[in-house]
């Protein structure tokens, strides 16, 4: 077994030196089944891969032992130890990989769930290579640093998170953290990793999306828009990061699979309809938003509705759309985020998004859209152009 193993391990290594563009292995990685609601191991075909060894290739590079503090106090980000090259352990056997330790299965599932959401944006219509190769930061030690409230300065190490984080269009990048769903903690996540949760993947992947067509287009990324169109993207930025989530796994409610608290729910079936206070609670904030997925939620069930709609299903139901469905107004999403920019978002509502989507519908499917935002956006509905 011994002998076994080196000779596997020097495969990786020939791979990884001469390998001079994208390789397909099939892997035996971790995935979450929704049907079954549990955690199961798989093989799947990884079709991105340039090095196998180090889990690089077109859809992101995995790092490893990365260090840094998110001041929140002084809003700064402070690098203690940057990102190096992780090393993938498997055993080929039949001309498939099997990871042969924990970090090794957790990591090229990560790889995986990336490069899915990756290829089904391009298959949306994304160019190949759009994003670039954001770097994915595994295990990451993330610090948060916040006051208490009571003057006191908070020094928290962050657990059983993934999130996307973008300093500039340079340096952005997937992080990582830990797991551990110990009952001690005060991690709200106490079911699949988030890492593990595919839907959460496509998620934070959809924020780079977001980033590269929209807020990339501003000078300094958006924030010196006046705060109120700052908060309604960032609670468009959500909701689209639900549906696009929604959209490539079909799972309508993908976030439960990780936090079983009934607040963090956010079903896209769910009726939503738009209310004042919506835009109230943004008005009268005065500050960056701290809840977006008020009105993000509206965005993913209403986009969803059309989708179910578009299907012929009978109206706020509980049926779900196909994968045609879904893929159709996901289409039509990343076309209206592509010309959101020259839409114009400096004073950007609600209503804008929904006109520059309107826009780009098909013959034929313009009054089923239509008759869905009367229903759901009643309060603006006059203030999309294309449904009057």
């Amino acid at each position: 077994m011994q002998h076994l193993k080196h000779r596997v391990f020097s495969l990786i290594a020939i791979f990884s030196l001469l390998s001079c563009g994208e390789d397909s292995y099939d892997i035996e990685m971790l995935a979450y089944d929704f049907e079954a609601d549990e955690i199961v191991t798989k093989v799947n075909t990884v079709k991105t891969l340039d090095d196998l060894g180090k889990l690089e290739g077109r859809a992101t590079r995995l790092r490893g032992g990365l260090s840094i503090e998110l001041d929140q106090i002084s809003g700064m980000v402070r690098w203690n130890r940057v990102g190096t090259p992780v090393a993938f352990n498997a055993l080929e056997i039949d001309n498939v990989y099997h990871p042969t330790d924990y970090n090794s299965l957790a990591m090229v599932s990560v790889y995986y769930n990336i490069e899915a959401i990756m290829l089904y944006m391009e298959a949306l219509g994304m160019p190949k290579g759009k994003l670039g190769r954001i770097d994915t930061y595994y295990w990451a030690d993330v610090t948060d640093i916040y006051s208490s409230g009571m003057g006191t300065v908070v020094k928290e190490k962050s657990t059983n998170n993934a999130f996307y984080l973008s300093l500039s269009q340079r340096d952005r990048g997937f992080y990582i953290l830990p797991f551990d769903l110990s009952p001690k903690l005060l991690s709200q996540v106490d079911r699949v990793p988030l890492s593990m949760n595919p839907g959460v993947i496509a998620h934070e992947y959809s924020h780079a999306v977001f980033q590269e067509l929209v807020l990339d287009s501003l000078p300094k990324g958006g924030v010196e828009l006046a705060i109120t169109p700052y908060n309604y993207l960032w609670a468009l930025n959500e909701g689209i990061a639900d549906i696009f989530a929604v959209a490539s796994t079909g799972d309508t409610d993908f976030i439960t699979a990780s936090i079983s608290d009934p607040t963090a729910r956010r079903d896209a079936l769910d009726v939503v309809e738009y209310k004042f206070s919506y835009d109230s609670n943004i008005r009268n904030k005065g500050t960056y938003f701290d809840d977006p997925y008020e009105i993000g939620q509206f965005f993913s069930a209403t986009i969803y509705e059309i989708a179910r709609r578009f299907q012929g299903l009978a109206p706020n139901g509980l049926t779900k759309a196909d994968a045609p469905a879904r893929r159709e107004v996901a289409r039509i999403t990343y076309k209206a985020l592509s010309a959101l920019p020259k839409f114009g978002i400096h004073n950007f509502r609600p209503a804008d998004f929904f006109t520059v989507f309107v826009s780009h519908v098909g013959p034929g499917r313009h009054e089923t859209v239509c008759q869905v935002l009367s229903e759901r956006f009643q309060i603006h509905y006059t203030e999309v152009e294309g449904c009057l």
